[in-house]
């Protein structure tokens, strides 16, 4: 199940983000529907959003992505475009097709994926940001698990 971090004092201009509770992407991986929902919401936002300095590649990814809940081929090739694009700006990043809860911070030595993809979403929707509810196309289960994570129902 999908859930906001609390605030982290190593990154300021990312004060809180949506994490996963389990592994979303290639196997061996759990894929718990609401995680493989905001992994495939925020890899939807890469492709809808692209942005001046963003990696046309991952961008052409993020567009084939559809928000089932269920991985899919589209969703791991758009993981690991993501990571592959991240990777040539900081050697450390993992490529495997996975998307891992990050755990004690925000970096393991590279930044975990589940950050890297919500610091591209509130960059592309800074005004929204952290109510990714708000921004066009999230589906009725996230908006829900934003609800229940941000305002406590």
């Amino acid at each position: 199940m999908a859930h906001l971090m609390a605030p982290q004092p190593s990154a300021p201009e990312l004060p809180v983000f949506f994490n996963v509770d389990g592994v979303v992407g290639a196997a061996p991986a759990t894929n718990s529907r609401e995680d493989v929902l905001l992994v495939q919401f925020l890899l939807k936002i890469i492709g809808d959003s692209p942005q001046a300095d963003s990696d046309p590649a991952a961008v052409a990814a993020g567009k084939l992505v559809k928000m089932t809940g269920v991985i899919d081929p589209p969703t791991i090739a758009a993981i690991t475009t993501s990571q592959q694009s991240a990777k040539k700006k900081n050697p450390g990043v993992v490529v495997d097709g996975r998307v891992s809860p990050a755990k004690g911070g925000y970096s393991y030595g590279a930044t975990w994926t589940i950050v890297r993809l919500n610091k591209s979403a509130q960059k592309r929707h800074k005004v929204a940001w952290p109510r990714i509810d708000k921004i066009s196309g999230c589906p009725e289960e996230l908006k829900a698990m934003v609800v229940r994570t941000l305002i406590g129902t």
